[in-house]
């Protein structure tokens, strides 16, 4: 599987046979996204992050799947479970190539012990790190430990070129006991490959 960011909640995310796009960014939050074939786009909130006006725009091929509404969903050999989280947020977890992952999108609120149990045993946690008092970095730094993931890849903070007023992403690392990060342009992972501690994977955005 190969993971690459853009800028806010949008991640592609390619697997052996299905290409999956999280949340299209709006060119107007200065972030353009580059031509991306995707067979499903997955939606989690109203918002500029979750403007379907956006996805044909963003991606080029035609008619891809999308996902806006909390339910199960099997796409091409790919699994996923949307869950209601909020008045305006939906949480995906998706399973592509035996990996387990759970998208957050913009959630504002603790997740209930139901919620928890729907995502316990996820692999790969996108978890939004920059959202001021709406979710502070000692807040996503628990969710951490709740959910207990191998991997954390941390989205929705400060990157230069991106218009919204977002914390650094310095803040989240310091509640998790890193000092500094090594930014990776895209990330590859199998199933064998995951690491036996946790680990935060910061991605470059590309723009």
């Amino acid at each position: 599987m190969e993971i690459k960011y853009f800028g806010y909640f949008c991640f592609r995310i390619k697997g052996k046979e299905i290409v999956l796009i999280t949340d299209p960014i709006s060119p107007s939050l200065g972030f353009k996204l580059p031509p991306i074939m995707a067979d499903i786009v997955v939606v989690s909130g109203k918002g500029a992050q979750g403007d379907t006006s956006l996805i044909t725009k963003a991606v080029s091929r035609e008619n891809p799947f999308v996902i806006e509404a909390p339910g199960e969903y099997e796409i091409g050999g790919s699994f996923i479970l949307g869950i209601q989280a909020g008045k305006n947020n939906h949480l995906f977890v998706i399973t592509i190539d035996g990996l387990r992952l759970a998208f957050l999108g913009g959630l504002i609120e603790s997740l209930s012990d139901k919620q928890l149990e729907e995502i316990d045993g996820v692999d790969i946690l996108f978890l939004p790190v920059g959202l001021g008092k709406i979710l502070p970095p000692k807040k996503a730094a628990d969710l951490v430990g709740q959910i207990d993931p191998k991997m954390i890849i941390p989205m929705a903070y400060k990157i230069p070129g991106l218009n919204l007023d977002l914390a650094p992403l310095s803040d989240f690392l310091r509640e998790m006991g890193i000092e500094q990060a090594n930014p990776q342009e895209k990330l590859i992972i199998s199933k064998d490959k995951l690491p036996l501690e946790k680990e935060v994977v910061v991605l470059n955005a590309k723009s």
